[in-house]
């Protein structure tokens, strides 16, 4: 199945679809560090579509795809942020993915969002994506998963989303169920640690001392391979490198949601 990568990061969605045999056709980032991380870490085809502005694309652009793919931004529902919702810009991109999906109509969404979207503004905001997908033509499931019960040492609970385009049905991919879980390595990292801003990072104890997680170590949590870790490193500093894993899905997650695609 041939997919788009919108909101892309550093690719964290592509790799698990990838995983699970699926071909991507396109991406769109519009942070320049990130776009550098990308394109190390997966040497996309000079023939692959491209732009870092997704406000800018106009539908007939872009390539054929079965699957529009998106961690659409999330600070905006965030509760280590503002919890601006639509009223924050960035809560409005939600609305271009939609924009695009309405005239190509693809066969599926994958979207993620952080947990607190459920909640926000009264369940409010959600029920306005879920009667915007229902709007544009897509029947909808979700599910609250948590990169924890997917191999990896970390608390981090998102809700992913699916859209089925109506006409062109398959078999649900909710629930999945994971019988075990990792064991966490630490709590989630407080106000004290120089990233705690971004959600889902941790510290790690080091004998009776705590020490700040390596870069290296934020990639492992999100499921990266050390291989994809060392080529973002040549292209960009730690900080950008930490930023870059917190923004990220966690590429577990999105592997065992691609397989049931």
């Amino acid at each position: 199945m041939k997919f788009l990568d919108f909101f892309a990061g550093i690719g964290g969605f592509r790799l698990g679809m990838e995983m699970a045999g699926h071909e991507c056709v396109g991406h769109c980032e519009i942070d320049k560090f990130a776009q550098a991380s990308y394109t190390a870490m997966h040497n996309p085809k000079e023939s692959e579509w491209f732009t870092d502005d997704i406000t800018t694309v106009d539908p007939s652009e872009l390539p054929e795809a079965d699957c529009y793919c998106g961690g659409f931004p999330c600070q905006s529902f965030s509760v280590a942020g503002k919890r601006g919702g639509f009223e924050d810009t960035r809560g409005t991109l939600f609305f271009e993915i939609m924009r695009l999906a309405k005239v190509r109509k693809p066969k599926y969404l994958s979207l993620e969002n952080v947990k607190g979207l459920l909640s926000h503004d009264g369940g409010r905001t959600f029920g306005t994506i879920l009667s915007t997908l229902g709007e544009c033509g897509y029947d909808v499931e979700w599910q609250v998963l948590n990169s924890k019960d997917f191999g990896v040492p970390q608390n981090r609970e998102r809700v992913f989303i699916i859209g089925h385009f109506r006409g062109a049905s398959s078999p649900k991919v909710f629930p999945i169920i994971q019988k075990e879980s990792v064991s966490i390595a630490s709590p989630t990292i407080t106000t004290r640690y120089p990233f705690a801003w971004r959600e889902g990072i941790y510290i790690i104890e080091d004998g009776e001392k705590w020490r700040d997680l390596t870069p290296k170590e934020c990639f492992r949590l999100q499921g990266f391979p050390d291989e994809y870790f060392e080529r973002a490193k040549a292209v960009n500093s730690d900080s950008q490198l930490y930023k870059q894993a917190g923004n990220s899905v966690t590429v577990n997650v999105i592997y065992e949601i691609a397989k049931r695609l």
